[in-house]
């Protein structure tokens, strides 16, 4: 029954052609398989593809920004010092990472479109964090240009085997979670080369 349903659902959404992607793009169904599947229909273009998957993900992604206003410092506070205290998170570390995070926005925001499961986890901080609304769309709107971009090749490329273009995809966030992984652990290494470097010679010189 499922199946059945998931399979009308693409359809109609194909016969949607850039419509059927913007709308998946909102959130209401998984653009990677509208993406693709229109992409190797003789009317597609994947650049016009991708443009259209950016909008509506910039689009569909600002309610869940304006997710994160609910978020009140005063909450996160709250928490932080009451049930959460065992964390040992203390508020001038917080106000210096926000600090932090706030200036590095655009940044996190593009690269974290490219990996599907952290889309919603970063639009939500984005919006706690107050990040610039159009900072953030931008952000939005190239990082799922880039990925979708990359979608719909793949598609035109295989055609209508939605199992290997599964595969692919799959590859694909596979080895950019992989990529963002390492990207922020450099640059949190990088952030704390001294404190690193003291570790080492300390471990060195104990063992």
């Amino acid at each position: 029954m499922l199946d059945i349903l998931i399979s009308k659902l693409i359809i109609w959404f194909l016969e949607l052609e850039y419509w059927g992607v913007f709308l998946s793009a909102l959130g209401v169904f998984p653009t990677e398989i509208s993406i693709a599947l229109f992409s190797a229909t003789s009317e597609a273009n994947i650049f016009s593809i991708a443009l259209v998957s950016a909008v509506g993900a910039s689009i569909g992604s600002i309610p869940t920004y304006f997710l994160g206003y609910l978020f009140t410092e005063e909450k996160v506070y709250f928490w932080l010092e009451g049930r959460w205290k065992f964390l040992g998170i203390e508020r001038s570390k917080v106000e210096k990472s926000k600090e932090q995070m706030r200036k590095k926005a655009f940044i996190y925001v593009f690269i974290t479109r490219l990996v599907p499961w952290l889309r919603v986890v970063t639009s939500i901080a984005a919006g706690f964090l107050r990040v610039n609304l159009f900072i953030y769309s931008v952000g939005v709107f190239g990082g799922v240009f880039l990925y979708s971009l990359g979608i719909a090749y793949i598609g035109n490329k295989i055609g209508y085997n939605l199992e290997e273009i599964m595969r692919y995809i799959g590859l694909i966030d596979r080895w950019l979670i992989l990529f963002t992984v390492g990207y922020f652990a450099v640059s949190i290494g990088y952030k704390n080369r001294e404190k690193i470097s003291k570790w080492i010679l300390s471990f060195k010189k104990t063992h």
